[in-house]
């Protein structure tokens, strides 16, 4: 019992860092300098894990300023249509940082 606590203890660890490193910007081996993690093992959690196929999550993300909500803007400034199911509609006046977080977040889906 004891030891498959401890493997899924281990597999939630390393889940949240690779979740981490998804949205952190930087390369595997410098996220694994920056957090002290061993970037062979990091490796081979992230294949592992891809193949297990990890729950499907929402990401929630944090705007730094509130953005009007139109069902469909006249002119959209920028249309950003992503395979068949996404499509973002970006008004002027939209915050550079708030794009890049969510095509970050469209990436891991």
């Amino acid at each position: 019992m004891i030891k498959g606590v401890y493997k899924t203890e281990k597999r939630r660890f390393w889940e949240e860092h690779i979740s981490k490193w998804k949205t952190s910007g930087v390369s595997q081996v410098e996220y694994c300098r920056q957090n002290g993690l061993n970037i062979k093992s990091f490796r081979y959690w992230k294949r592992r894990i891809g193949r297990l196929g990890g729950a499907p999550a929402l990401v929630e993300l944090p705007f730094s300023k509130s953005v009007p909500v139109c069902s469909s803007p006249p002119h959209p400034h920028l249309c950003l249509i992503v395979g068949r199911h996404y499509r973002v509609e970006i008004g002027r006046g939209f915050d550079s940082e708030d794009l890049e977080r969510v095509i970050r977040a469209l990436g891991r889906i």
